[in-house]
């Protein structure tokens, strides 16, 4: 069975265009995946038993803390089909360019690059071109950065990016639209909704 792929432009600056504008990631799959809103299951701890407490006999407790190695385990990734991702996941996908057919989710409790704050299913019922369907991304994710973040986007500190469909995946009914929001400054951690900046 082949799997096609999806395709993400980088972001544009908003220092450079005034505004978050573009930058499109194209998803698609043979397989005919669509997103499917299921959120990928939290991280399971994994921490050793704490050491036992002090002898009860001893002259003087300790005041170092007890240290819980689960504290310690940097965030793990996941690669997911990029049609597998959905609003509320968190993504590592910064360097992301081309075409591509998973992305990589983190938990959105730990340092990541966006977060998927919308999604929709094109209303094109042929495909749009290109151009047509960033066009339609691009108006979509803009009235919906307004909403999750609370100011438009040509206000905003943040940027907004998105994953759209290739007319492969078009063709193969594969059509959803995901909006990405990300700080041009770096990770963030935990989501941006509401944060009106």
């Amino acid at each position: 069975m082949s799997l096609d792929t999806t395709a993400f432009a980088p972001m544009a600056k908003k220092a450079l265009l005034g505004a978050a504008l573009i930058g499109a990631v194209t998803m698609s799959s043979g397989c005919g995946a669509l997103i499917n809103g299921i959120q990928q299951a939290q991280q399971e701890s994994r921490g050793e038993e704490a050491p036992p407490p002090p002898d009860a006999g001893a002259d003087s407790p300790t005041d170092e803390p007890i240290e819980d190695p689960a504290t310690d385990v940097p965030a793990e990734e996941e690669d997911v089909a990029a049609f597998d991702i959905s609003v509320g996941d968190c993504l590592n996908d910064e360097s992301i360019v081309g075409e591509v057919s998973e992305v990589p989710l983190v938990d959105c409790s730990s340092p990541h690059d966006s977060e998927v704050y919308a999604s929709t299913t094109s209303t094109a019922t042929s495909w749009p071109g290109d151009d047509g369907i960033a066009q339609e991304a691009q108006e979509f994710c803009e009235t919906e950065f307004t909403t999750f973040i609370g100011v438009p986007a040509g206000e905003s500190m943040y940027q907004f990016s998105y994953y759209t469909p290739t007319q492969d995946a078009f063709d193969n009914f594969d059509r959803e639209i995901s909006c990405v929001v990300s700080d041009p400054g770096g990770q963030t951690t935990g989501t941006l909704s509401g944060s009106a900046q």
